[in-house]
């Protein structure tokens, strides 16, 4: 492991000066093309371009040049990684509640915007205080429900689960004969 991650960073080095060296030759080349070719150019360009030769290799508009043209290439660069790399943006979701939790887990960070949240049906709720064995909260959550919604296939497997593991066989059995007759089968 150690090696393959000194291999990756060796490789991304390689590239870095790889890029780098291409584009000092590039630059130096490009400078001394317009150097000894600007001669060759015929009409305004050519005037324009010994011109601009000329300017850029006095003394102190030589280093100043450089300094922009370097500055803007860096800048360049910069802005093409940014693109490549994505938004450093990411959002932070805390719980303003947080009693209970250990201190690592009342914050989360995301790189998208979370979902916008929903509170859980009671429904809901019963069959996940089930699945964690806390009978109490979801008797309190079955007793928050209409008693259309008692009635519903779903709620009624959870109530008949609720039933047989408070040891009320008798209210097991007769949920259980509801059940099957809204087409739930058996639980």
């Amino acid at each position: 492991m150690l090696v393959a991650t000194m291999i990756r960073r060796t490789d991304e080095r390689t590239r870095q000066v790889a890029a780098a060296a291409g584009i000092v030759l590039g630059l130096g080349a490009l400078v001394c093309a317009v150097l000894l070719g600007w001669r060759n150019v015929p009409g305004v360009l050519g005037e324009w371009l010994g011109m601009v030769i000329g300017v850029m290799t006095t003394p102190f508009f030589l280093e100043a040049s450089f300094g922009v043209l370097g500055l803007s290439l860096v800048i360049l660069l910069n802005h093409w990684h940014q693109k490549k790399a994505g938004d450093e943006l990411v959002y932070l979701e805390q719980v303003d509640d947080a009693a209970g939790l250990p201190e690592h887990a009342a914050w989360a960070v995301f790189r998208e915007a979370p979902l916008e949240g929903r509170l859980p049906t009671p429904l809901e709720r019963a069959q996940g205080a089930m699945a964690i064995g806390d009978h109490a909260a979801a008797a309190e959550f079955l007793a928050a429900m209409t008693d259309d919604e008692l009635k519903l296939p779903e709620t009624l497997g959870i109530r008949l689960e609720l039933a047989r593991s408070a040891g009320l066989h008798e209210l097991a059995g007769r949920l259980e004969t509801m059940l099957h007759k809204t087409g739930g089968g058996p639980a």
